[in-house]
């Protein structure tokens, strides 16, 4: 059976790769004087430098498959990649984090003592709660969302300072934004996000039919990028590359088809069946072709 596609559908990337390059490589050492002018500059000038790169785009262009090679490229250095729709709560998005953390042998001790904290202090305001027979359910639930509030900043700002310390510079990339439930999305626009910008030596990457939306002042730090369709030549060297040899006239025809979708045109390839040459003893209509015996 022929090889898979899908290591080929970021063909026609490159210009976004050189522009995720770009900002993974951005500079962020310096003396303190120069790097206070600079941020100044940047103040005065409305924004910041760039930190992150949304790629947007339909079902089936390729934002996925993009970020996948944005991660195993960074991976050697430091790189996290957050499936989100198989995360439906803050809690799951922290802790994949530490789990991808130690895996690269990163500690995360204040990310640790900080859940066993609140692990402790939970379990003994139950018993106070059970305690005094509260009864007032509004009461209760305020509390338990202020708690919740105030636990998940703790944990995020403890984990965020592992993963950068020791000079680290990690990669995030998060993708499927959209498929997260509201309030997911409101976390992760007004919370997570800005306090991974705050950390300048962080380079984020998201993905999805839908994006964040940032304030000010790490709005100016993201830059969207709407993904294009595969072009002809981009279908023509996806070809040539799998081997197609009865496909090498019928690019302009393919990325017509399927309307430059890499998903669509990934499936096509995949059930294609490229005609068997005949050999040079075979004689076209032969009696006993496809006979036994």
């Amino acid at each position: 059976m022929r090889e898979s596609a899908d290591q080929h559908r970021h063909i026609d990337r490159a210009e976004q790769l050189e522009s995720a390059a770009r900002l993974t490589a951005r500079d962020t050492t310096g003396d303190t004087a120069r790097d206070t002018a600079r941020d100044t500059a940047r103040a005065e000038a409305g924004g910041r430098q760039r930190q992150a790169l949304f790629f947007e785009g339909p079902q089936g262009i390729g934002k996925s498959s993009l970020l996948w090679e944005i991660y195993e490229r960074h991976t050697p250095n430091g790189a996290y990649f957050l499936d989100l729709p198989r995360m439906p709560a803050e809690n799951h998005v922290l802790e994949h984090l530490a789990v991808q953390a130690r895996g690269q042998d990163v500690p995360v001790p204040s990310y640790e003592n900080t859940r066993t904290r609140f692990a402790e202090q939970s379990a003994q305001t139950q018993v106070d709660f059970n305690n005094v027979r509260v009864r007032n359910g509004t009461i209760q639930l305020l509390a338990a969302a202020e708690d919740r509030s105030l636990r998940t900043d703790s944990l995020s700002d403890a984990l965020l300072d592992n993963l950068v310390a020791d000079a680290r510079r990690p990669v995030i990339c998060l993708d499927g934004f959209e498929t997260c439930a509201q309030p997911m999305r409101d976390w992760l626009g007004r919370n997570l996000l800005p306090k991974l910008l705050s950390r300048r030596v962080v380079s984020v990457f998201v993905a999805g039919r839908q994006l964040p939306s940032l304030s000010r002042p790490y709005v100016s730090a993201v830059h969207t990028l709407v993904l294009p369709p595969f072009d002809v030549q981009a279908v023509q060297e996806w070809i040539e590359t799998l081997g197609f040899a009865s496909l090498k006239e019928e690019a302009a025809a393919i990325q017509q088809m399927h309307g430059g979708v890499p998903e669509l045109i990934d499936e096509f390839f995949r059930l294609h069946i490229e005609p068997v040459e005949p050999g040079p003893g075979h004689v076209q209509g032969h009696p006993d072709d496809g006979r036994d015996g």
